[in-house]
């Protein structure tokens, strides 16, 4: 024991004084002002750039090496101004017997706290291409590089085409050689600054890879990226540079964590829910094949202009590198269903193969988006859909239906009911198998095309035996009325025959017409009926919405004088019938809506009538002295009339009665107020009765012994003043007026004749 004991004494005071040796020997090769020299030396020969030094140092420790603070690279010219490198500290271990021969071969390399920024400039050019070094020897040096450890560095790299700006911070990387064989392992975190799409990102990543120079493999034991709630894996390997063979995990934890990264113009409001792929690579690096699945869980999202979300979003998918496969998604939208599957081939020009199946109730859709958030719905309903062709120009394929459905709050008064569709759609358009319901009393039934989906268009052909027009138009009103919801953001417009419609203390039949409603308004031209006892052809236009005036065309042919004026007018004293032309503008159909807001014009025709009773008639012959004459017949009236808010414009009224003729000019308003001018042409019988029952009135009498009188009528029309218009008797007498009568009612039976027939 105490001969081994004397042995190892031995051995360490040799080790000892090889050491002190070596020491002493290397100290008077490596002086301070050789050490920079050497270090001086180095940078020269490889980079062929300025370099800045700090202070150099002999290390010793484990290793010999050299320590060198504070080094700085100036950026290459054309570049951003500052250092393009700034290192804190580097240690170059070197090899121990090369330098016992006063020779310098570098082992290791250590960088602390290295600063390297990386940068392109606009013609696509790299800063560091112009510092790479051309060799890795010298006249005294050489490296011989086990290892090169970069740690706490950091690099920055600057490409200002494809508007780039990134960081790596906290960057630490050992880099191992042995003989053909490179090793790299560590961990950096990546900083990607804010820009006007993206936020600010910061993705820690961790790496284990190892490269066969000779065979030129590449090992990828790991790679990590990780970016809350985003994590992806990759290991595998590249055979010859070449050849790949990697598997590859992503999973997103939360996918609502992801909304910063969507454009902010097709951003959904809300999105939860988990997503995981799996996936290989396989193939080139030139010819990269890709193979993997993913699944999609419990993921609910509320689209932009949505009001109501799509929820439990489940299943999967595969892909590779043209395109997706086996899609097979459900979701819910409340308690409607949908199901997606099909596929989706050649992502450079996508070809769609796509089925898309919805069930539920249409009060799932309530509220869905913001058009439809004062509609209620109801209803059971299908809708089957295949999708096929380019992204760019798909063709959809499917058919719908809807059975006993409910809509309610689109601008009528009464909802929708027993709502029954069914069809099919094509493209952007559908076609209308069949459509029926009822709106209170009104029923319909139509097919037709609706076109647009965007917009959507209806062209129908629609067959009602019933219309209650007071169940589908709120009535007008000054006083504000409660909201009925908005109108329904469709057309619809074609042909429409109604057996009856009512409303408004009116009744139509045997109704044909052109038809239009868009957004609350109703449109109608060229239309046939028949009502009060007669034919009429008119054009119709009302807006439920506004309060701008109905507006009315009508063609009237023989008509009851006294059923029509007895609706509007609440006057009953008139029969016969009625033809003529009128434009009618209005804000409600009500007697007391019709005397203070009618605006109208138009050419009218009664024939073979009576005023029966009529107080103004009974007190105009009394005062002409044609007593107890309580009913005026009459062949014919002639009259033009216009109408401005109530106040009526009476110009050439030309009655033709068994009293005699009439021609009447002025106003008489729709409440009572009268101011006329009255020119009788009585018949030789009557002009007697007046000649006697008047002695002393002046009269003038015409070729066929008529007497023709003129008079000024104001006051009411129930309680009228009279007096006789000398001026215009005097000018009678005088001859400088001729009888009218006949030449006025033939202009105005003229004119009414042509607009009948269409002309102006």
């Amino acid at each position: 024991m105490n001969k081994f004991l004397k042995i190892l004494l031995i051995v360490i005071f040799v080790i000892l004084l090889l050491i002190t040796g070596a020491f002493l020997l290397i100290s008077s090769y490596l002086t301070p002002q050789n050490l920079r020299n050497i270090v001086t030396q180095i940078s020269s020969e490889t980079l062929k750039h300025p370099v800045k030094i700090g202070a150099v140092h002999l290390h010793f420790g484990l290793r010999i090496g050299i320590r060198i603070d504070d080094i700085s690279l100036p950026n290459v010219k054309g570049f951003s101004p500052g250092p393009m490198l700034e290192i804190n500290r580097i240690f170059l271990n070197l090899r121990l017997f090369p330098l016992l021969q006063h020779k310098i071969d570098i082992d290791q390399i250590e960088l602390i706290n290295a600063k390297i920024k990386l940068e392109k400039n606009q013609v696509g050019k790299l800063n560091f291409s112009a510092i790479i070094p051309k060799k890795a020897s010298g006249s005294n040096w050489a490296l011989s590089l086990s290892s090169i450890d970069l740690k706490k560095s950091e690099i920055h790299y600057i490409d200002p085409n494809a508007k780039l700006n990134i960081h790596l911070k906290d960057f630490t990387q050992h880099i191992s050689f042995n003989r053909n064989n490179i090793k790299v392992s560590g961990n950096q975190t990546l900083y990607l600054l804010k820009t006007k799409s993206l936020p600010e990102m910061v993705i820690k990543i961790n790496n284990q890879i190892s490269y066969d120079t000779l065979k030129k493999n590449i090992l990828i034991k790991k790679i990590t990226a990780e970016y809350s709630p985003i994590s992806f894996k990759i290991s595998g390997t590249v055979e010859n540079a070449e050849l790949l063979n990697l598997d590859a995990e992503l999973k997103v934890a939360e996918l609502g964590e992801l909304l910063p990264l969507l454009p902010s113009n097709s951003r959904p409001q809300t999105l939860k829910g988990r997503l995981k792929a799996d996936l290989s690579v396989l193939g080139t690096i030139k010819e990269p094949k890709l193979d993997g699945r993913c699944e999609l869980k419990n993921i609910s999202l509320l689209l932009k202009d949505a009001q109501r979300p799509i929820e439990k979003i489940h299943g999967s998918l595969s892909f590779d590198q043209n395109g997706l496969r086996n899609i097979i998604i459900q979701g819910m939208i409340n308690q409607a269903k949908f199901d997606v599957a099909g596929s989706v081939t050649n992502f450079k020009n996508p070809l769609l193969d796509i089925i898309v199946k919805l069930n539920g109730n249409l009060k799932d859709l309530q509220a869905m988006t913001a058009a439809l958030k004062e509609i209620k719905m109801a209803g059971p309903f299908m809708i089957k859909l295949a999708i096929k062709g380019t992204t760019k120009n798909p063709a959809y394929f499917g058919e719908f239906n809807l059975r006993g459905g409910k809509i309610d709050g689109i601008g009528l008064t009464k909802s929708i009911d027993n709502l029954y569709v069914r069809g099919n759609i094509h493209n952007n358009s559908a076609r209308i198998k069949e459509c029926s319901g009822h709106i209170g009393r009104s029923d319909f039934l139509f097919s037709g095309y609706l076109t647009n989906f965007k917009k959507p268009v209806i062209q129908i052909d629609n067959r009602s035996n019933t219309i209650d027009l007071d169940e589908l138009l709120p009535p007008p009103s000054k006083k504000s009325k409660k909201v009925t919801g908005k109108p329904i953001p469709l057309t619809i417009q074609g042909k429409v025959r109604i057996n009856k419609l009512t409303g408004m203390d009116m009744e139509f039949q045997n109704i044909n017409t052109d038809f239009t409603f868009e957004n609350g308004v109703i449109d109608i031209r060229n239309c046939s009926a028949n009502t009060f006892d007669g034919n009429v052809k008119l054009d119709f236009y009302y807006d439920s919405k506004s309060p701008e005036p109905y507006r009315i065309n009508t063609r009237m042919t023989s008509l009851s004088a006294r059923k029509i004026l007895k609706r509007f007018l609440k006057f009953d004293k008139l029969t016969g019938r009625l033809t003529g032309m009128g434009n009618f503008q209005g804000r409600g159909f009500a007697r007391n809506q019709i005397i203070s807001g009618l605006s109208a014009s138009g050419n009218l025709k009664f024939t073979n009538g009576t005023f029966k009773n009529f107080e103004f008639l009974n007190q105009m012959l009394a005062w002409l002295g044609i007593k107890n004459y309580k009913n005026l017949r009459f062949k014919d009236l002639v009259c033009y009339f216009k109408i401005d808010h109530g106040k009526a414009q009476v110009k050439d009224w030309a009655l033709s009665s068994a009293v005699g003729d009439f021609l009447s000019n002025g106003t008489i308003g729709l409440n009572g107020n009268i101011n006329l001018k009255i020119s009788a042409t009585l018949t030789k019988k009557y002009s007697s009765i007046v000649k006697k029952y008047h002695g002393d009135w002046l009269f003038y009498f015409d070729k066929k012994g008529r007497a023709i009188i003129d008079m000024d009528v104001t006051g009411k029309l129930n309680s009228p003043r009279f007096r006789l218009d000398r001026n215009r008797i005097k000018k009678r007498l005088k001859g400088k007026i001729k009888d009218e009568f006949n030449k006025k009612k033939k202009e105005w039976e003229n004119k009414l004749k042509k607009q009948l027939r269409g002309g102006k």
